[in-house]
């Protein structure tokens, strides 16, 4: 019933439910496309060198041109960027499709996928929308589980759908699909005015990169590790499954990982939790960790999917409190920006994860290759403990920090040498190693100028 409460009461809100209808969607596209183009490619030319370097080089385009979309998007508002962002992404989908059914060359391809890494980062945008909606509080928490369930569920059911349009209708059906989706999502989500952020200030949003915040750095490398840790063991599990004549079951076992991530995320989506938000990153972290352990002695793939569910606990809520602590290390208006960074690692991430993973396997074979995911589970942990100060920080700390005036040299030198702090104004006292206040300016005036200094000296004396 708690869970159930929680739920009816943040779609109460107008405006809630069209925006989350129009959010699914939206978002389908990131989970299609890149199967559907190996779908495509792999139907058309039988080259999966070239499937899996175009699929590297749309990965690289979205991990590079996200957050300068994103950022975009902050500074001019959802319904005036994103739109435009979107008809290049579109017109570099276009384009792939194209060259994929006319056989032109296939070097073609890869400008086409650049254009297309343009595509608006939606749940970057809908977590700001949420935000705008509800600020700070139990509502924001359950809106950013439903987010995170909803990814969840896309990239679930999406790879699916893109796979099977295109190998049981048409090559590039996969591909045309996810544009669709695309289109009509992306429409339907900037049309609604009610919900949209305002836009950033023009001071604002074209200051610093929201980069520059030790704590979004701290979860950006968190995100690259995660991901490394997802690419990783879906590439392994594959290959594990395949080794144990079970190749179909493969997809069985990662869904079960899926179905307990969303349950784990719309249960706690319904907790009003107490606990730190730092503290709770370091926790699921950990916990997601050492639930990666046993996959080094798994023996067969009932077992597989057992462990794969354990670790799936634990993939929702490290989502959902990364969000959240994004939405205190980044200002409000610049909150998409922040989130799509978490995303550029993640896919950063998972594209390194798989290549490293598939050396192993090549070289160390399916079961002693579950050691790349173990071992980047790990490091996400380390990150998290290393950073655990800068995670605790908020923007408006950041950027008090970088207003503050440096001392000068001389103060500087004087207050390191007495271990007493410099105080500005005219009317501080001033301790210097015995010295009284004047006898100390006059020092302190000595090493600025000297002539100075002397005529300080003459009067005093």
């Amino acid at each position: 019933m708690l869970v159930l409460s929680s739920y009816r009461d943040l779609f109460t809100t107008p405006g809630a439910k069209p925006l989350a209808a129009a959010g699914l969607v939206a978002r389908a596209p990131r989970a299609m496309i890149g199967l559907g183009i190996v779908g495509m490619l792999s139907q058309r030319t039988g080259d999966y060198v070239l499937t899996g370097a175009v699929c590297a080089a749309f990965s690289v385009s979205i991990a590079v041109f996200g957050p300068l979309v994103a950022r975009s998007i902050d500074r001019r508002g959802q319904c005036r960027a994103a739109r435009p962002t979107l008809a290049v992404a579109l017109l570099g989908l276009t384009g792939l499709v194209v060259c994929s059914g006319t056989g032109v060359t296939p070097w073609a391809d890869f400008p086409c996928v650049v254009a297309a890494g343009a595509i608006p980062n939606i749940g970057g945008m809908l977590r700001a929308r949420w935000t705008a909606m509800y600020g700070e509080g139990p509502k924001l928490h359950t809106a950013f589980a439903v987010e995170s369930v909803a990814d969840e569920a896309t990239f679930v059911i999406g790879p699916i759908l893109a796979l099977t349009l295109a190998t049981a209708v048409y090559p590039e059906a996969g591909v045309i699909c996810a544009m669709i989706f695309a289109l009509v999502g992306t429409i339907a989500v900037t049309s609604q005015r009610r919900t949209e952020p305002e836009p950033a200030m023009r001071t604002a949003a074209r200051g610093d990169s929201v980069l520059k915040s030790p704590g979004l750095r701290t979860l950006t490398l968190t995100f690259a590790a995660l991901g490394c840790v997802f690419g990783g063991f879906d590439l392994t599990c594959v290959a594990f499954a395949v080794e144990h004549g079970h190749r179909a079951e493969a997809s069985v076992a990662l869904a079960g990982l899926a179905a307990t991530s969303c349950l784990a995320g719309l249960v706690m989506g319904a907790l009003r939790l107490t606990s730190r938000l730092p503290v709770r990153m370091l926790a699921v972290t950990a916990a997601l960790a050492l639930c990666t352990v046993p996959l080094l002695f798994v023996s067969s793939l009932l077992e597989l999917a057992v462990v794969l569910m354990m670790l799936g606990v634990f993939v929702s809520p490290s989502i959902i409190t990364a969000n959240s602590l994004v939405e205190r290390l980044v200002p409000a208006a610049r909150l998409n920006e922040g989130l799509t960074w978490l995303l550029s690692g993640l896919s950063i991430g998972m594209s390194l994860g798989t290549l490293v993973a598939g050396c192993a396997v090549d070289r160390l074979g399916p079961q002693a290759a579950f050691v790349v995911p173990v071992g980047w589970a790990g490091c996400a942990a380390l990150i998290v403990l290393s950073g655990l100060r800068r995670l605790g920080t908020t923007h408006q700390e950041d950027a008090g920090r970088s207003r503050e005036p440096a001392p000068s040299g001389g103060a500087a030198a004087e207050a390191a040498r007495s271990r007493t702090p410099v105080t500005a104004g005219r009317g501080a006292r001033v301790r210097s190693g015995g010295l009284d206040e004047d006898e100390s300016r006059a020092r302190i005036g000595q090493r600025r100028n000297g002539s100075t200094a002397m005529a300080v000296n003459s009067r005093e004396m």
